[in-house]
């Protein structure tokens, strides 16, 4: 089953987040598959794999397949109207006292102003400071018409998907970015099909007019040249050229508006390459950027991390795996515990070797050299071991920073609590209270690290030594 687990999409994230919402209870089978699904795997690829593993097994609710029908919904019928609005644009800028369409109007809105409002959505993007984390009015629109349509009335998942942010804020921003592009496209398409309409079905001229005698001529004669690069070495017939300029410019003494096949194939083209393949592009992105989002979700939500936790919990006991070597073990705030001391658990229940001992976190002490060269020959990672009341959440926070400065982000780091017992030179751990583990739990899942796991101190059962490496 678990090597049969189909990728993640935003109708499993819906339908996950609603499962866990509500507290749905994890068959002791469906753990057995996620354990075994995820072994050998860490951090977020584990979560994402277990997880969709989890989903597989207890999914009884389809919030996501009704989302997702109302999205086709909504976007069919936003699409329809879009190619609609296009078409009825065209077909309004025709004169019909001059039997002919400006041609300096059809560029200047139905192409400029795309490009306008394109301009306009990347400076609002880049002014929110963080990619793909801001929706704009349409995407908000379509959010709201598609929950409406799907019967979504108290949005539990929906407000658990935007609280979390992230990967998963940005599966559903994406998609609703994909829309708005197929509208785009649809739009665009309507101005096509209302530009051909036009010519085979009326009489109709292009025009352009001014007050001023040479200014619009020049400036068409360039902007002509420039947007006709895509084309204009294989289709010269559809450039317009001087003389075409020329004789379309409009006179107080003209009558009707001449029509030369040169500006409609002209304005043809554009829209095509100016509109409608920019937007076609921009959905393409859009929908990479969704399956890239997906493949990143690291589930670092605290109701993630406790479902996590549950699920896992399982693989903190003896397997056959062999244990890793090079483990680098710091004793924070000087517990006095002994490698000794903590030796078969390290080995039982963190699978680890440890490669390096120190009584005082080195990497919180300032030495680059030092913590540069301690994580390099600790290729497992690295476990800090703390006792249970002395949480300084500032201070830990400081050297998890220090940890992934110095490491990296892919570093496991592993914390290991227990409480302490005996005298110096004779201490022993023990089991942390329930209030401590809570406590822990809370400030490990704050730091959203999809590779920081805390593991509680706890008796194990007594084995041969020979199995404990």
């Amino acid at each position: 089953m678990a090597k049969d687990v189909r990728p993640w999409t935003l109708q499993g994230l819906i339908d996950f987040e609603c499962e866990v919402a509500d507290g749905t209870p994890t068959p002791e089978a469906v753990r057995g598959e996620v354990v075994r699904a995820v072994r050998g795997l860490r951090g977020g690829e584990a979560r994402r794999r277990g997880f969709l593993v989890w989903l597989a097994g207890v999914r009884t609710k389809d919030a996501g397949r009704r989302f997702i029908a109302a999205l086709a919904l909504v976007g069919s019928v936003l699409g329809i109207m879009a190619a609609m609005a296009g078409a009825s644009a065209v077909v309004g800028m025709l004169d019909r006292e001059k039997g002919g369409v400006p041609v300096s109007l059809f560029l200047a809105i139905l192409v400029g102003g795309q490009w306008l409002l394109l301009v306009a959505a990347v400076v609002g993007w880049a002014l929110r400071g963080k990619a793909a984390e801001g929706f704009s009015l349409l995407q908000t629109l379509l959010a709201r018409a598609a929950r409406r349509v799907a019967g979504d009335r108290k949005g539990v998942w929906w407000g658990r998907l935007m609280t979390e942010g992230g990967a998963a804020r940005q599966v559903v921003l994406w998609r609703l970015a994909r829309m708005a592009q197929a509208a785009g496209v649809a739009f665009n398409g309507g101005v096509m099909l209302g530009l051909g309409g036009l010519v085979m079905l009326r009489h109709v001229g292009f025009y352009w007019e001014t007050t001023t005698e040479f200014a619009m001529h020049t400036v068409l004669e360039k902007v002509a040249g420039f947007l006709s690069i895509p084309w204009a070495a294989w289709w010269p017939g559809a450039v317009p050229d001087v003389a075409v300029i020329d004789a379309t410019r409009w006179l107080p003494e003209s009558e009707l508006a001449p029509g030369p096949a040169a500006w409609w194939q002209f304005l043809l083209m554009v829209v095509l390459f100016w509109g409608l393949l920019p937007r076609a592009v921009l959905w393409v992105v859009s929908w990479r950027m969704e399956k890239l989002a997906l493949a990143r979700l690291d589930f670092q939500a605290r109701s993630h991390r406790a479902l996590w936790r549950d699920l896992a919990g399982s693989q903190r006991v003896e397997t056959d795996d062999k244990p890793l070597d090079g483990v680098l073990v710091l004793d924070v705030g000087g517990t006095g515990l002994s490698e000794e001391s903590l030796r078969a658990f390290l080995l039982r229940r963190l699978r680890v070797h440890p490669a390096a001992w120190h009584p005082v976190a080195v990497i919180d002490s300032g030495a680059e050299s030092s913590a540069a060269e301690a994580l390099a020959n600790a290729p497992a990672g690295v476990v800090l071991v703390a006792e249970g009341w002395s949480l300084s959440p500032p201070r830990m926070s400081r050297l998890h920073a220090r940890i992934r400065e110095q490491g990296g982000a892919k570093v496991p780091v592993k914390f290991l609590v227990a409480n302490v017992v005996g005298e110096r030179g004779d201490r022993r751990p023990e089991a942390v209270t329930d209030e401590e583990k809570e406590v822990w739990e809370a400030f490990v899942d704050s730091l959203r690290d999809p590779e920081a796991e805390v593991f509680f101190y706890q008796e194990l059962p007594v084995i041969g030594d020979d199995q404990e490496g």
